[in-house]
């Protein structure tokens, strides 16, 4: 009876890791996709996240990524393409995506998919073809995760972006500049809304706005607006930017527009009224990494139970 019961124990343990040990021995990779941008600058503070999310995932003694890495879009090496057969040739077998975009656009849910092989239509993929971006071509299972606006992050970013600018919170007013989508438009008024209600909930600050300028090219008749607005009601405006990697002080600098034989320029319009402008958008700061890193575990953690 003793041998029997060994034998049988012996059978369940080779049948439990004939069936698990695949799964287990499988090789993952982690890769952070952003659209890349022709600026070294931009690129720089979006590259320097595949060193810090390593550091973090490997702190906490159970990091189960084999590779880790930031892929570009466009204008930016290392391309997506690129990264995908990097990893393909260390082994990994399973791949989980994140993109590094503000909220659900075409970007995200149109242009990445198709890039990783995930989509494809004529239309898109001569598009990709007239842009000279490469579509990725491989064997493992690519797995495409949540954008920035699953959980709290924008928003405890945004509130240390007004904090920093903010003096007396009872007499001023925020303006939130992102970048927007026409195909998404509902879900990103939903997005800056509720980052407006909650740094004014915790700063005190009684008066917002927002407004969809595309890194800049619609600071004039879409984001002066809105400035001088929310400026006209208060002693002080704070005006910050939802974006990954660039800062609104920045896009005012310069920025113009012509009608006829008329220019009128950003600074000038805003010159009579206490505006001030956030520096940094979304980067530098060890919150989006942290978040990274716990959508990189969520992923993982799924997978073993699952």
């Amino acid at each position: 009876m003793r041998r029997l019961t060994i034998i049988l124990v012996l059978v369940v343990l080779v049948t439990t890791c004939y069936y698990s040990a695949p799964y287990a021995r499988e090789k993952l990779g982690l890769i952070l996709a952003a659209h890349g941008s022709p600026v070294p600058k931009w690129n720089e503070q979006v590259l320097q996240l595949e060193d810090e999310v390593t550091a973090l995932l490997n702190e906490t003694g159970r990091n189960p990524f084999h590779a880790i890495g930031v892929g570009m879009m466009e204008f930016a090496e290392p391309t997506l393409a690129a990264v995908i057969a990097d990893m393909e040739r260390q082994g990994v077998e399973s791949v989980y995506v994140i993109p590094l975009f503000i909220a659900p656009s075409s970007h995200s849910v149109f242009d990445l998919p198709t890039i990783l092989g995930l989509y494809s239509d004529n239309k898109m993929l001569q598009e990709l073809q007239r842009e000279q971006i490469k579509v990725a071509s491989t064997r493992m299972r690519i797995t495409v995760g949540p954008t920035l606006n699953y959980g709290s992050v924008q928003k405890e970013i945004m509130l240390e972006r007004a904090q920093e600018l903010s003096t007396k919170p009872g007499s001023e007013g925020i303006v939130l500049l992102a970048h927007g989508d026409h195909l998404f438009e509902p879900v990103w008024e939903s997005v800056c809304r509720d980052i407006g209600n909650y740094v004014c909930a915790h700063t005190g600050i009684p008066v917002f706005d927002f407004a969809f300028v595309e890194i800049g090219q619609s600071l004039l008749p879409e984001g002066i607006p809105a400035i001088l607005g929310v400026a006209q009601r208060c002693k002080r405006t704070i005006v910050l930017g939802l974006y990954l990697s660039v800062g609104v002080e920045g896009m005012v600098q310069g920025s113009t527009l012509s009608v006829g034989r008329m220019t009128f320029r950003a600074k000038e319009m805003l010159a009579d009224h206490d505006v001030v402008f956030a520096s940094c958008g979304l980067l530098p700061s060890k919150r989006v990494s942290t978040w990274i890193s716990s959508r990189a575990i969520e992923w993982s953690t799924w997978r073993d139970k699952n």
